[in-house]
């Protein structure tokens, strides 16, 4: 018992030092330290050797190239069970480690993130736009990876001086927000700036989920997929996309694809992506309204095997994903500054009921935006649209391709048309810091320099002009 009792008094004499090791006094300097959440695919190592299994390394891939290339000459053969069994065993090859059990926590000893700061960096943007670093595994249920951001926000302001922190989030990251938010409400946030989140999930991921890839007789929406893809600048190989879409020759492409999927869809699913990703928690916070309780029915056959993943995914779905408008809401109403960075100017891709809208290459304009409305992507909306919503401010685009009006907060979204969804974090230092640093009655028609709507070329953004 007098043991019990030393172990206790020295835990109680501890804490309070390690505490104050960190504690520094209140900072007036007037800009709160920013904090940088990260999109879904950080690095994952292994936590006992150290090395990286996620992602795969130069060494996997050699590993796993007898597999892959057996593979690809099955498929060019059309001998689909073969190209399923070859692609099966390069994909356990290649991320097998990364693996969850059947309650959504990792089946081998891998990680990531979980370092806490300790030195005052703020103000100094060390990561282009923010300070601090929180990274994470994003494989987990969110709300786990919210307790530990929590604990890394205590962190710094601990060190900072400041009670408050701003956010800059990208695409997965605007879901640890969110479920920070729902469980620690907006005390301790001074901004939140949202680059192409991931509120209202991912079609595409959904489509896989619920078995319902589908890529046949679509060639005319890979055409236009290829043809607003940012990358492809080069005019010989985009007229090469024009002429080979106007000939059908992508017909017959996909309609061979599509058979492999017909065959070997259902077996692929059960012994490679449903073992692989289907519980990982933190991938169904990326399936949509939409598609969830179908997903569900699809992927998990037995709900008493699966019974506490299906409770994690669905506390983050219904408790957080299915209430993300109110929880911004109650966010701006208690003072959080919120800027919303949308992309479009991009093609769906042709895998899922989305394809034909306007998107970032990931994510629907319409979802992470939440709620803009857009005509089919190529279309432009008829010249007697009238606004969605009238607030004396004009919200559509000039090339007539976005209604902003309907967004929930129409006038704290920008849209940034041509920008890929995975560059978001590494462009537009500036305009991003911009936004962090404003205050509260910033609006997209405060700054000229960045209006509503502009346009990303090269590694240079401008506003959109009504003729363009």
């Amino acid at each position: 018992m007098k043991r019990i009792l030393s172990v206790l008094l020295v835990v109680c004499l501890l804490v309070p030092l390690t505490t104050t090791a960190f504690a520094k006094k209140s900072c007036a300097c007037g800009h709160s330290p920013v904090i940088y959440v990260r999109g879904f695919g950080g690095n994952l190592t292994n936590t006992e050797t150290g090395r990286q299994v996620y992602p795969p390394t130069k060494e996997d891939f050699d590993q796993a190239m007898p597999q892959i290339v057996g593979g690809a000459l099955a498929l060019l053969g059309r001998i689909y069970p073969l190209f399923c069994t070859l692609g099966m065993k390069a994909a356990m090859s290649l991320l097998g480690q990364i693996a969850c059990d059947e309650t959504g926590e990792p089946l081998y000893p891998t990680g990531a993130g979980g370092l806490l700061p300790n030195e005052d960096v703020h103000g100094k943007y060390l990561h282009g736009t923010s300070d601090y670093v929180f990274d994470y595994d994003w494989r987990l249920d969110p709300f786990d990876t919210a307790e530990k951001l929590h604990r890394y926000v205590e962190r710094v302001k601990a060190l900072t001086g400041h009670e408050k922190v701003s956010f800059v989030v990208h695409s997965m990251g605007s879901v640890m927000l969110a479920t920070y938010m729902y469980l620690y409400g907006y005390a301790d946030i001074d901004a939140a700036v949202c680059l192409a989140p991931a509120f209202g999930g991912v079609s595409i991921l959904g489509s896989l989920l619920s078995g319902e890839a589908d890529i046949s007789d679509k060639s005319a929406e890979l055409t236009m997929f290829l043809l607003s893809y940012p990358e492809l600048t080069d005019a010989r190989l985009q007229k090469l996309v024009r002429i080979g879409g106007k000939l059908g020759l992508f017909r017959p492409i996909l309609r061979w694809l599509q058979g492999a999927l017909d065959c070997q869809f259902e077996r692929a699913f059960r012994e490679c992506l449903h073992p692989l990703f289907a519980t990982m928690p933190g991938i169904w916070s990326f399936v949509s309204d939409e598609y969830y309780e179908r997903a569900k029915s699809f992927s998990f056959r037995d709900d008493t095997q699966y019974a506490a993943l299906i409770r994690r995914i669905d506390r983050y779905h219904y408790g957080v994903q299915t209430h993300l408008k109110q929880l911004l809401l109650d966010a701006r109403k208690q003072g959080v500054r919120l800027a919303i960075v949308s992309g479009y100017g991009i093609s769906s891709m042709p895998l899922s009921r989305s394809h034909t809208q306007q998107s970032d290459f990931l994510i629907t304009t319409a979802c992470s935006s939440l709620g803009a409305v857009c005509p089919p992507f190529g279309q432009a909306l008829p010249k007697s649209h009238v606004q969605s919503v009238e607030d004396g401010h004009n919200h559509i685009a000039p090339d007539g391709t976005v209604d902003a009006s309907a967004c929930t907060f129409p006038e704290r979204t920008w849209f940034i048309r041509s920008l890929m969804h995975f560059d978001f974090p590494y462009e537009n230092t500036a305009f991003i810091r911009w936004l962090v640093e404003q205050p509260a009655e910033t609006t997209v028609c405060t700054n000229p320099q960045y209006p509503q709507f502009m346009q990303q070329d090269g590694h240079k953004l401008y506003p959109i002009a009504a003729s363009e």
